[in-house]
């Protein structure tokens, strides 16, 4: 019984030698890494910026002039000939045999630059979308980052869980093989046999997890198949920051959903210019030549036309977009007011997760391993039964997953930080 306990103890020593996996297939990848991949190959980003290539285009297409309008008129029968068509040659221009032609050329002309104000609305426009794109890429980031974190916690669990089951199961075949001696009760195996059954529960359960995170990166970072990603880290980051008051400020001025509320104001200002300029009507100028349909053989005239504006003042679009610049302020403050929040927030976060950190001291984790070597040692001298013991090392698995959680929690913490603010804090 004593060497079954010294294996046991042995393979308990040896916990954080073992890899976690001997995959083939497998992709080992760091942060910085995996955002140089996401930036290039992540389909929703890619997507988004199309949008910024369709401002420009529109920009493009406001700068454009209205084009001249072209109108040919022509007599279809000469009832005086009884012909078709009479485009034969007539020396004549006083006989009423011969064809009549009829031609106008005009021209848009805006009275109150309206080209130009259209332009303005498409430059914001294009600010618009490159914020909601700098945006977007904030969130898809923080998203690849909060996968590679809990994917790499969840990885390392899985190692302690593997190891565990290793141990269980060398433990319950030595139990097993004891129990043939009879140097031990039956119910030590059954007890046994009932935390591998649990351990296996939470072995599926812990895989699952893992199978959505892999799933989540593969996703982020266009990478088809079944790949095994390995996060990679690179080392801790740096546990100090600049103060609360410096990282608000540093968000209010770099956060893109910030700039996208600013600019949404600009184009609501600039989109009601542009409605009231739509309240002067265009005018449009023309030339006509009349050959034998008017009072002379040869006519030359000149056109101007415009609509009165006398009920229709564009009046509704007008007080839409005053609505529009009222509403946009609003969002504005509302957002100014979320962005200082989250960063309180996500510093407060921070702080905890960083005063949690700081408690574990080498005395603690020297604390952690003495309980199995402890528990190994009283019930090799049956200081406690089968079921203290199971429960010790049970609270020493509890423990090492609870240190892998606050690593993981500090990490989660600083992208937290890094999200709110729109910098590279950590």
């Amino acid at each position: 019984m004593r060497i079954v306990l010294l294996l046991f103890a042995i393979t308990m020593v040896t916990l954080s030698a073992r890899p976690v996996h001997a995959q083939s297939d497998s992709l080992r990848l760091s942060l910085p890494q995996a955002e140089q991949q996401f930036i290039q190959k992540n389909f929703v980003l890619l997507a988004q910026k199309y949008n910024v290539n369709v401002a420009e285009a529109a920009k493009e297409q406001a700068k454009l002039w209205y084009n001249p309008n072209l109108f040919v008129e022509t007599n279809l029968y000469n009832g005086y000939s009884n012909k078709l068509l009479p485009y034969g040659r007539n020396a004549d221009l006083y006989n009423p045999t011969g064809g009549v032609v009829n031609v106008q050329v005009q021209q848009i002309v805006s009275l109150v630059k309206l080209r130009s104000k259209l332009v303005q609305l498409a430059e914001t426009n294009i600010s618009l979308q490159q914020s909601a794109f700098q945006d977007l890429m904030r969130n898809v980031r923080f998203q690849l980052a909060q996968s590679f974190g809990n994917l790499a916690t969840n990885q390392q669990k899985l190692t302690m869980l593997q190891l565990q089951g290793q141990q269980l199961a060398s433990l319950l075949e030595a139990f097993r093989a004891q129990l043939k001696l009879g140097v031990i009760a039956p119910y030590e195996v059954t007890r046994l046999e009932l935390e591998q059954k649990n351990w296996e529960s939470d072995l599926t359960d812990l895989q699952a997890q893992i199978s959505q995170d892999e799933a989540t990166l593969r996703t982020l970072l266009s990478i088809n198949g079944t790949t095994y990603i390995i996060p990679v880290n690179e080392g801790n980051a740096p546990k100090t920051t600049a103060p609360l008051n410096e990282l608000v400020s540093q968000a209010l001025s770099q956060r893109p959903d910030l700039q996208l509320a600013d600019q949404q104001i600009t184009y609501n200002r600039q989109n009601l210019t542009y409605q009231k300029a739509l309240a002067t009507p265009n005018l449009t100028l023309g030339a006509d030549y009349q050959r034998v349909g008017a009072a002379f053989p040869h006519y030359l005239g000149v056109q101007a036309l415009i609509d009165l504006p006398i009920r229709n003042k564009n009046q509704g679009n007008i007080q839409a977009a005053r609505w529009g610049i009222d509403q946009a302020n609003q969002s504005r403050n509302a957002v100014g007011i979320q962005v200082e929040q989250e960063v309180v927030n996500a510093y407060q976060q921070y702080t905890q997760a960083t005063q949690l950190q700081a408690k574990i001291t080498p005395e603690y984790l020297q604390s952690i391993q003495d309980i199995s070597k402890n528990a190994t040692e009283d019930y090799t001298r049956r200081v406690i039964d089968l079921v203290s013991f199971i429960d010790k090392i049970r609270a020493y698995k509890d423990a090492q997953m609870t240190l892998i959680d606050s690593a993981n929690r500090l990490y989660q913490a600083q992208q937290q930080l890094n999200y709110v603010t729109n910098a590279k804090v950590f």
